[in-house]
Parts: structure tokens; sequence; C-alpha cells
């Protein structure tokens, strides 16, 4: 062994021990004080300084009561009791005043300190500065409350236009069947008049009064188509939509078949199979179909054969049904206002047409999860598409 040095004695060991530990004392954001078991502050580290604002010299020989409110003094008693019989306060949440009277929130772990004969002659506590996050816990209780009244007002708003709009449907269904049987008998009448007064007197009429019944026929059976489309609106959109697969292959010549004004030679229809099957209600989309086809006949300049093709593409799970048409065409500033309830933006011209048929469409297909549209120059025909979820 080197003659000039010497091992370490166990005394430097602790010593060493008890320097790395005072200096982590020292350095803790955290206040580490000790106390007698009479409540008189014994130590005061850097951290006390920090969250309680009082100098070591300021405290050290003073009750630890110098640092409770008021109405808590009756914690320490107790606090002192439990350590007299070696318990540990683990986390116990309380209020604490600084030197400049403001009070802090403080959690507080207390441990009993033992001499070197097991003796419990004081104790060691540490206190954390805890006010930032009750701060915080406030705060959040008072979102969550807030957040609570909200949910209540709006479940009562939302109960409220919810038996408005039961209300209104309810409306809604009086309506349909005042049209379905209060309008429609007069207007019948009114046409039927009309009808027999040409058909029975027309040769005895001058030129202006048979123009003005012919008015009159013409009028009321406006009125009728009008009447049974405004109710068709009314059940697309109070109809129970169920979704399943349907296989507009069959569908579309079905239709075809329906009507003869989408038949040769009133019209020519070509169809690109396989026409792709789709995710809907059969009956709505019936009603969609044939909507698209009557409009791709009926608005054609005079002299024109209609001509239509209809065709399927499919892109990210859905699919969209293409109706191309030769007829006038839909000018751009009028293409967001086609699918418009009494939207006829060609009223100026000899079509026959309510303003309703688009809506329908558009109704519809909104119903069964799906969009519409339309693409047109404005003098080369229309194409409408109808876009809906794929059928697996």
């Amino acid at each position: 062994m080197n003659g000039g040095a010497r091992p370490l004695a166990i005394d430097d060991d602790t010593h060493i021990a008890e320097r790395f530990l005072a200096s982590i004392v020292e350095s803790s954001d955290d206040a580490i004080i000790t106390k007698d078991l009479n409540g008189i502050i014994t130590s005061w580290n850097r951290g006390a300084e920090r969250i309680f604002g009082y100098q070591a010299d300021e405290v050290l020989g003073k009750p630890i009561s110098i640092l409770i409110p008021e109405d808590r003094e009756n914690e320490e008693p107790t606090i002192l009791k439990r350590l007299r019989n070696g318990e540990r306060i683990d986390h116990y949440e309380t209020i604490r005043r600084r030197k400049d009277g403001r009070l802090l929130n403080i959690s507080l772990t207390v441990s009993p300190v033992r001499n070197a004969r097991g003796v419990i002659v004081g104790a060691s506590k540490v206190a954390r500065d805890i006010t930032r996050r009750k701060r915080m816990e406030a705060e959040l209780l008072t979102a969550k409350e807030e957040l609570a009244r909200a949910n209540e007002e709006l479940e009562r708003r939302v109960s409220e236009r919810t038996a408005s709009l039961q209300r209104a449907i309810s409306q809604m269904e009086e309506f349909s069947y005042s049209l379905s049987h209060d309008l429609r008998a007069p207007v019948r009448a009114m046409k039927g008049y009309a009808s027999a007064a040409l058909e029975d007197h027309g040769a005895q009429l001058n030129k202006e009064v048979s123009e003005y019944l012919h008015r009159i026929v013409r009028s009321g059976a406006r009125m009728e188509r009008l009447i049974h489309d405004v109710l068709t609106y009314s059940q697309v959109a109070r109809a129970v939509i169920q979704l399943q697969p349907v296989f507009i292959d069959k569908l579309v010549p079905d239709v075809i078949r329906e009507y003869t004004e989408l038949q040769p030679p009133n019209a020519e229809i070509a169809i690109r199979h396989p026409l792709l099957p789709v995710m809907a209600h059969e009956a709505s989309l019936i009603q969609v179909i044939s909507n698209l086809l009557s409009n791709g006949v009926k608005f054609v300049p005079p002299g024109i054969l209609p001509r239509i093709q209809v065709w399927t593409e499919a892109e990210n799970g859905r699919v969209r049904l293409n109706v191309q048409d030769n007829g006038i065409g839909v000018k751009q500033e009028y293409q967001n206002r086609l699918f418009g309830m009494f939207e006829r933006v060609h009223g100026h011209l000899a079509h026959e047409g309510t303003g309703i048929g688009l809506a329908i469409v558009r109704k519809a297909v909104e119903r069964m999860g799906g969009q519409v549209g339309v693409s047109s120059d404005g003098q080369n025909g229309s194409r409408f598409w109808v876009e809906l979820p794929a059928a697996k």
C-alpha cells in the first residue's frame, strides 16, 4: 500500500453522504422543513424560502403555526399527535399562508424523525405548491359545469324543436290531404265543365270564348300536375328510407317501358351496359330516374328527336349515374337554382313543367345519402348525374 495515502474511514463516508443529502434538500423546488414535536421550526431550505417568502433566519426557532391560516389552526395539533404515534402523512392537501398574506394550496407529506435510539424527536415536512394545479382543476370543474348546463339547454332546445318539427309534419300531412282532396275536386270540376262546354257547344261559340275555355282546360291540367308533384315531393320528404342493393341495369329499362314518351318513335334512349348497382331506396330511385329521363325528353328544341344516353361510373366506393340529353341545355348562372322548388329556368319557353321535378330528384337523392348535379354549356344538351353509395 502506498504510504502517502490513507483509506477512507466510515466517518468520512457518513460525512460525504450527509453533505450529498444536504445538497439535495437545498436544491429541491419543494419546501423541506423540519420541526420538533412542539411544532418549532428547526430547518428551512431554499424551496421553503421561495414558496412561503420567509428567509431561514426569519422562521428558525419559531412555531410552524405562522404558516397556518386562522381557520385551519386545528390541523397542526392533529398532525403532531399522529407523528407522536409514528404515523406518516402522505399528500395531505391543505391551505397555507405566505409571508405576504397570500394563501396557497399545499400538498404536505410529513414523516416522523427518530434519534439514534429510535425515539421520535420531530418531523420532516415536504410541502409542494399545488395552487396552479388547483386553479386548473377549478377551471376544469367550471368548464364541465358550463358544458353540462349547455348540454341541458341544447337538449331542451332539441326537444322543443323536435316537437315543433312534429307539429310542422302534422300540418304538412294535413296540407297534403287538403291538396289531394279539397283542391283536386274543384280543379277537376272546372276542367271537366270547360271540356264539356267545348264538346257540346264548341261549334256555336265564337273564337275568343272557345280560346278562353281551352285555356281553362290547359290551366286545370297544369294545376293537376302541380298538385301531383307537390304531393310527390311531400311523400319523398316524409317517406321512411331503408337502403338496400338496387340493380339499375334492370331498373332503367323497366322505367322506360312504363312511359310511352320514353319509347320510340318519341325518343331514343341508349343504355351503356352494365349499369352498376347502388345502395338506394328502390321506389325513390325509380322516381329519380323517371324524372331525369322525362326532363331529357321534354326540354329539346322543336323538331329535334330526343336522344338520351345513360351510363354509370364507379369511384371511391360510390357510383355515379349519368343521364346525357341533346336538349336545350342549362346556362351556368342557372345551374345552382335548378334543383330548387318551383324553379323553372326555361319558363319563358314553350316547355311544360311545374318546377318541382328536379326538387323531387334532389330531395330523394339526399335522403338516400347521395348527391345530384348537372353539367352543361347552356347550348348542347345537359348531363345530369346522381351519385350514390355502391352496392357490395
